[in-house]
């Protein structure tokens, strides 16, 4: 299926990004961070894709999940490693992450896709509506462009006047970022809330 090659390949490409980044060299750095944008756009190209020609599939759907995970983890911790932001970024994530992947399984048990824990309603409106992931997916290209941009003048010790501001702000969306990640698990929570741990 055309969606789940797309998926495996912006987790392909995502490792690409960072071994870009590993080179310091000025032309490749700029490269690499121009393909954060690529790497985002196919998280929203496969899905669009699977709606748009009747593809969606569980396997898809469980995949699609994979990948973002994946790929967020791979941008958090390289960030981090390079000092970039805090060691908590990608740990909180990546907890985050297995956390709500661990719920959807047991969903997924029942026959319930990950997408369907709600059919309406506030918690819908944070898990699945377009506002929501597309501000998440805006939120996520802004941060790591910006971490992306602050390692180039890193790598090439760049003299910018403006950098500690452009880190600022870089570091500020990216507080932004992890915090809406977080409420992105609260439907999450609330079903196994509901129909885990009640039981």
């Amino acid at each position: 299926m055309i969606p789940n090659w797309i998926t495996l390949g912006r987790i392909v490409f995502s490792f690409l990004v960072v071994l870009m980044f590993e080179v310091k060299n000025l032309p490749i750095n700029i490269i690499a961070f121009f393909s954060i944008f690529i790497v985002i756009f196919l998280d929203f190209l496969d899905g669009y894709i699977a709606r748009k020609y009747n593809m969606s599939t569980e396997f898809g759907a469980l995949f699609d999940i994979t990948g973002d995970r994946i790929v967020e983890v791979i941008f958090w911790t390289y960030f981090a490693y390079k000092h970039l932001v805090s060691f908590w970024f990608p740990v909180i994530v990546l907890s985050r992450g297995i956390f709500t992947d661990a719920i959807r399984q047991q969903a997924f048990k029942k026959g319930i896709k990950p997408y369907d824990m709600f059919k309406s309603g506030i918690m819908r409106f944070i898990l699945v509506s377009p506002w929501m992931r597309t501000g998440y997916a805006v939120l996520k290209v802004i941060t790591f462009s910006l971490l992306g941009l602050c390692l180039i003048f890193k790598n090439n010790s760049i003299d910018f006047e403006y950098i500690s501001v452009v880190y600022h702000i870089a570091y500020i969306v990216a507080v932004i970022t992890v915090i809406v990640c977080v409420i992105r698990a609260i439907p999450v929570l609330a079903y196994a809330r509901r129909h885990v741990f009640s039981k």
